[in-house]
């Protein structure tokens, strides 16, 4: 399972990322404030899939959704498989710039 902690405008994620728990995860991420500039760190994430991804860019919607303009956010220590997720899906160069 994953697990979401905030420290101010930070998100660090750890355990694993992947289809099987992301319900859970996305409730966790329901009852989070999130501020621009945000920070994604995954630097202690263990496993992820595909739906790493969809949770990033979703992550990115409510930011969007909750500010009148749109919300900075970085994401930093992407494991490798998750890079190469990105970049299968083309979404490298805007997530990771």
């Amino acid at each position: 399972m994953a697990q979401i902690t905030q420290q101010e405008n930070t998100l660090q994620f750890s355990g694993n990322l992947l289809i099987t728990n992301v319900s859970e995860t996305l409730n966790h991420l329901q009852t989070l404030h999130l501020e621009s500039p945000l920070i994604l760190d995954f630097t202690k994430v263990d496993e992820v899939d595909t739906v790493a991804v969809s949770l990033i860019l979703e992550i990115q919607r409510q930011l969007n959704h909750q500010h009148t303009e749109p919300g900075a956010m970085s994401v930093i220590g992407v494991p490798e498989n998750l890079r190469s997720l990105m970049q299968l899906y083309g979404v490298d160069g805007f997530l990771l710039s």
